[in-house]
């Protein structure tokens, strides 16, 4: 009867409602009087049933009275008063145990109605909180394995498909070790065991060497928390797993640079030593010393300071080359030129050539081409001995001062030389009229192209 049921309607309504259908059942009793003999209340019962259903307790409770009232109009023969009180009594109690019943039914049907609205409501509320934790389980970054008990996998998401390489369906209902090395499988039932022994979240991975397995059959480093599924009833265990490759790679990486920055810092303290105990040698007097000093560590620092920007990785000739002299041509167009091929040297080779052409660029600058307006090209090329790759770099300075060659072998002659014998190669310096020239002949790493 959908909503027509307990209305809610004035007082008043539900008594006039109540009066005319008694009303409309006294005429219609009247009206099958010549063809119904007794059975005074037969109209009566519907019109009771019907305000009591569409209008409430109260208006069916006027009906039953007035109805009482009403039959009393209607003759029935060879009846006594106390027969007629006796029928209008039982008509009372059974119209009002209609009433009663309705009521009830009403009432009934009406928190019926609101517990399938609140469990509509629990419903929408379960189905939102749902589509909420998949859509969580889905854009979760780390991938998530949901495993009952038994260790049998009941849920995964789209990132350990990803990760582990398996379709969704390859993965549900199998177990959980399916997942790991052969390695790991042997104590992985006990420390389950231990876990659900006592119930914590449990980090796993971290600090030791913990591996996945894909499908391919290929193993990576991973960290994973495990921990009962809140609400689960302690019935599902969640995995949260995620691949820690690219880190273990920058901590090896990081590593191997401390490493080598350790080996480099030795070097470089070593490198420093030689220069200022040849330089002290060499200096004529304190201020010459200063200022020779000053520019051979001013080239190591060149040196580094290209390798620094390629996470001392290796440096082109090229840089290796425009960083020694592009102090000395800022603001002058034309004081260098630079011609070869994309070369990268190691690093032990790039601060030797630094430190050769920074020699080579303080000589200029104070007694040769780059001290009054002259020129310094800078050619290398790769060619082959013995089937191996060399590096043949040519330093010319043009137009400037004329040149004598020095009467002695001075410090920065030697530290060409010899840095460049130990790169197993070859310099040959010499002092023409129109420039110093130097030829640089080392072979390359095989990693040097």
């Amino acid at each position: 009867m959908g909503g027509r049921l307990n209305p809610r309607t004035n007082a008043l309504v539900g008594v006039a409602a109540s009066l005319a259908a008694v009303l409309v059942a006294l005429l219609l009793r009247q009206a099958i009087s010549p063809w119904l003999i007794g059975a005074q209340f037969i109209t009566f019962f519907p019109a009771v049933i019907l305000v009591t259903l569409l209008f409430g307790t109260a208006p069916g409770l006027v009906a039953v009275a007035a109805a009482a009232a009403a039959s009393t109009l209607i003759p029935v023969p060879a009846q006594s008063a106390a027969q007629a009180t006796s029928a209008t009594l039982m008509f009372i109690f059974v119209a009002l145990l209609d009433v009663a019943i309705i009521s009830t039914l009403l009432v009934t049907n009406s928190a019926l109605k609101r517990s399938l609205a609140r469990i509509g409501e629990l419903n929408d509320h379960l189905r939102a909180g749902e589509a909420r934790f998949r859509d969580l389980l889905e854009t979760a970054p780390d991938a998530m394995v949901i495993a009952d008990r038994d260790e049998q996998i009941v849920l995964v998401n789209t990132e350990a498909e990803r990760m582990f390489g398996y379709a969704r369906a390859d993965l549900i209902g199998q177990p959980i070790t399916k997942l790991m090395p052969d390695e790991f499988r042997s104590g992985h039932q006990g420390r389950i065991a231990a876990f659900l022994a006592a119930p914590r979240l449990r980090r796993m991975g971290y600090g030791r060497n913990l591996f996945g397995l894909r499908k391919d059959g290929s193993q990576f480093p991973i960290e994973t928390n495990l921990n009962l599924l809140p609400g689960s009833d302690g019935g599902l265990i969640s995995s949260v797993i995620r691949d820690v490759t690219v880190r273990r790679e920058g901590e090896e990486r990081q590593a191997l640079l401390i490493r080598e920055l350790n080996h480099r810092v030795k070097n470089t303290l070593a490198s420093v030593q030689a220069i200022v105990h040849q330089t002290l040698r060499t200096a004529r007097d304190p201020e010459a010393f200063t200022e020779a000093l000053t520019a051979r560590l001013a080239a190591l620092s060149q040196s580094h300071d290209v390798l620094t920007r390629n996470d001392w990785g290796g440096a082109l000739v090229r840089d290796v080359a425009l960083e020694q002299l592009s102090p000395y041509g800022r603001g002058v167009e034309g004081r260098f030129r630079l011609t070869g091929p994309d070369v990268m040297l190691s690093p032990n080779r790039a601060v030797t050539l630094g430190m050769v052409m920074g020699e080579l660029a303080t000589n200029a600058a104070k007694y040769g081409a780059l001290s009054d307006g002259g020129t310094v090209e800078v050619d290398w090329a790769l060619h082959e001995i013995d089937g191996a790759k060399w590096l043949r770099l040519v330093w010319t300075e043009r137009g400037g001062p004329p040149v004598q060659a020095p009467n002695t072998r001075g410090f920065g002659t030697r530290l060409i030389e010899r840095s460049v014998q130990g790169l197993s190669g070859v310099a040959r310096l010499a002092f023409h009229p129109g420039g110093v020239s130097c030829e640089i002949d080392f072979p390359l790493l095989t990693s040097e192209t």
